[in-house]
């Protein structure tokens, strides 16, 4: 059995300055957990930067080697978020696996609050596969850290698994509603009214609170949910591959949810452009019903999504002026097949 607790996996393109910052904050934060220090290691995978990249996380390395067990993996070509991960989920020898984000920082005592989670929640599977049994966190797979922007607000992420009434709420603002936003299921919790909603799950409790999905920028897996459901899918680029993470996660039966006394900070879209995020969501949806949903819903799904593209496109164009989501929104109508 490995001695390693955690493993932090870290994907890096073009981001010398954010990685490194990363890179930092990870070890800050074990300075202060002189036990956990010793149980973690860092793997970082480069997906062939062409800015200095490498140069700068081999500096890090060289600087703190006797002190933290951390390798540096370079790419020859840009694999995607997914392919990358999964090289450096197969080297890990962690219980935990932390998928941290390049633009993303620990806060102090982040790392062992997730840590300390896992491991007061043990497994039972004796009731985690009984509905009378939902509520319970008696099969904690995935957790993920609090995201913080970097004014020190509360950065909406996660929300509903995918369904035809959740991808409706959110494609058409039902989420931004006063009062029934908070209680109608959407896939991205980004409404006014959605995250609201999250706001006081944060505030109003210290326990962990489940989600249908949580982003992959600071998502904890323990290895025995790897070993059951395997990697993330490499068909996804990028975008949507957590979701679909955690939409095999569910149906094993594995709980997920956040932590709200652990916080991260993400800086949010420094290897890509508000375009390709926007983009990479709708082309992730349809990967996303043509692999895990019912054949039948294919038409309504479509009708859904074409739609709300085309309510965006006459806000964008004509209400709320805005030429690069205009564009953007065009482009996404070609998207659809």
């Amino acid at each position: 059995m490995s001695d390693i607790t955690l493993s932090i996996i870290i994907v890096s393109y073009n981001t010398a300055k954010l990685t490194s910052l990363a890179i930092n904050s990870i070890l800050d934060e074990l300075r202060e957990n002189e036990t956990l220090l010793q149980k973690t290691e860092i793997v970082v995978i480069d997906n062939h930067s062409s800015d200095n990249s490498t140069s700068v996380i081999k500096k890090i390395i060289s600087k703190n080697h006797g002190l933290i067990n951390c390798i540096l993996i370079e790419n020859k070509s840009n694999l995607g978020f997914a392919k990358a991960n999964n090289i450096g989920i197969k080297k890990a020898k962690g219980e935990y696996i932390l998928l941290l984000n390049s633009d993303a920082q620990v806060t102090n005592g982040a790392l062992t609050q997730l840590v300390n989670s896992f491991e007061s929640h043990p497994l039972d599977g004796t009731t985690s596969t009984l509905s009378s049994q939902k509520g319970r966190l008696d099969h904690l797979g995935i957790l993920s850290a609090t995201l913080i922007n970097p004014d020190g607000s509360y950065q909406a992420q996660g929300g509903s698994l995918p369904s035809l009434f959740s991808l409706f709420t959110q494609m058409f603002f039902l989420d931004d509603l006063p009062i029934i936003g908070q209680l109608l299921p959407t896939i991205q919790e980004t409404g006014k009214a959605a995250r609201y909603k999250q706001l006081l799950e944060h505030q109003l409790t210290n326990r962990l609170f489940q989600k249908g999905w949580v982003a992959g920028t600071a998502m904890m897996i323990r290895k025995q949910l790897i070993l059951d459901i395997g990697y993330l899918d490499e068909n996804i680029f990028m975008y949507g591959e957590d979701i679909e993470y955690c939409i095999r996660a569910k149906k094993h039966h594995w709980d997920i949810a956040i932590d709200p006394l652990a916080t991260v900070f993400h800086y949010g879209s420094a290897s890509s452009s508000s375009q390709s995020a926007i983009l990479g969501e709708i082309k992730g949806y349809q990967y996303l019903w043509a692999k895990h949903q019912p054949h039948w819903q294919r038409r309504f799904f479509k009708l859904i999504l074409l739609f709300g593209i085309l309510v965006r496109i006459c806000l964008f164009g004509s209400v709320f002026y805005n030429k690069d989501k205009l564009k953007t929104y065009q482009k996404a109508l070609t998207l659809i097949d």
